[in-house]
């Protein structure tokens, strides 16, 4: 079965290329998919998997559109034609707006009365 495979980011940058297709046996799973990848993309085992061979914290799978973790993992079957999408998570959120405090800004003379 071939699964497509799509890496963001670092990772991207890591291997060399964005997409590739992977050919696995029927009933192959996400851990199946990464293994061979991590075999055959330099690159793939630093960015994307830890020296053990296990996903890095901070990295999400999707399978079509669901996160593995909402799955069953690694262990997640994959079927043919799957699109798999390799990222690092993405954080922050809304830029604080918040004014700034100016006490860093006095005057000399603010200071002490004068």
């Amino acid at each position: 079965m071939d699964i497509e495979c799509v890496c963001f980011g670092p990772i991207r940058e890591a291997v060399g290329t964005k997409t590739v297709v992977q050919t696995l046996a029927a009933g192959s799973t996400v851990d199946d998919l990464l293994a061979e990848l991590d075999r055959e993309l330099d690159g793939f085992r630093g960015a994307a998997l830890t020296e053990d061979g296990e996903l890095r914290e901070g990295i999400v799978v999707t399978v079509d559109t669901d996160n593995i973790r909402q799955r069953n993992g690694t262990a997640t079957t994959l079927t043919d034609g799957d699109t798999v999408r390799i990222t690092p998570q993405i954080q922050g959120g809304k830029p604080d707006r918040r004014p700034r405090s100016h006490s860093r800004h006095r005057s000399a003379g603010a200071e002490g009365g004068e």
